[in-house]
């Protein structure tokens, strides 16, 4: 005969567990079951339904072209205009305008232009004096002996004069580039400086003259003037070609062994030979 089993307390209580757990999944189950087949979003689309209405086309609709305005279509669409430029409304080319016209009286440095003077072709030099000129002019005369006068300030320019006369007067007008722009004998032109003297020939001089510088360092001048330019100092013994004197008697216009002309101090020079003139 078998043998009869008796549940204890401790065993029916894990049954009654277990029992318990199976009817909850169960009851799980259940419902993930019913709310399956009751949520539409599972449901399969229909082939019949409709597309959306952004993916039909307009059947009217024009494609809409975008036209820059006020574009030049003569311009090269490289040459792109700065919009930060400002265009001067004011700056407009002169139609009469030519290249390269320059003002015929052009004045050197230190010069002064005649607004009256005409503007037809280019040059380096005057061809006539500017007014200021005129105003300030000076009276001189021809130092040298068969002097050129020129068209321009250098001997690479054509003669006006040739071989003008020791003591012909001149009128001064401005010095430039170490020639003088003069009116010798109602002709305009240039003459070296070494060669023209300011003031009136006076019509004594004799003849050049010999000598030489007597003290330890005498200055030759530009003008018979202690406070005129120095050209260079030159020690004793310095031979000495001399031209003339000033009126006063206290200057000598010489020229050094060097070829430099200029005044010197007279009491500083001595005459060794020949006869000096005077010139005012």
């Amino acid at each position: 005969m078998a043998k009869r089993i008796k549940p204890t307390p401790a065993g029916i209580l894990f049954l009654s567990a277990i029992a318990v757990l199976i009817i909850a999944l169960i009851t799980v189950v259940i419902v993930l079951a019913v709310s399956c087949k009751s949520d539409p979003s599972k449901s399969k689309p229909s082939d019949t339904t409709a597309p959306a209405a952004s993916d039909t086309p307009e059947a009217t609709s024009t494609p809409v072209q975008t036209v820059e305005p006020s574009v030049d279509p003569s311009l090269n669409p490289l040459d792109t205009p700065d919009p930060n430029s400002t265009v001067d409304p004011n700056n407009t080319a002169d139609p009469a305008s030519t290249d390269g016209t320059i003002v015929v009286n052009t004045p050197q440095a230190g010069g002064t232009a005649d607004p009256s003077a005409s503007a037809t072709a280019a040059a380096s030099y005057y061809t006539e004096p500017t007014s200021s000129m005129k105003n300030n002019a000076k009276k001189g005369y021809v130092s040298g002996d068969k002097v050129n006068m020129r068209k321009g300030p250098g001997t690479k320019y054509d003669k006006v004069k040739s071989e003008i006369a020791k003591g012909t007067s001149v009128t001064l007008y401005v010095e430039q580039e170490g020639w003088w722009f003069v009116k010798c004998d109602g002709k305009y032109g240039y003459i070296k400086k070494d060669y023209v003297a300011q003031g009136e020939y006076s019509g004594s001089t004799t003849g050049e003259a010999e000598g030489k510088v007597i003290a330890t360092s005498v200055a030759l001048r530009k003008d018979a003037s202690k406070t005129s330019q120095c050209i260079k100092e030159y020690s004793k013994d310095e031979k000495l070609t001399i031209f003339y004197k000033s009126k006063d008697g206290k200057w000598y216009y010489v020229k050094t062994s060097e070829g430099k002309k200029g005044w010197m101090y007279a009491e500083y020079v001595k005459v060794t030979a020949g006869k000096v003139g005077t010139k005012d």
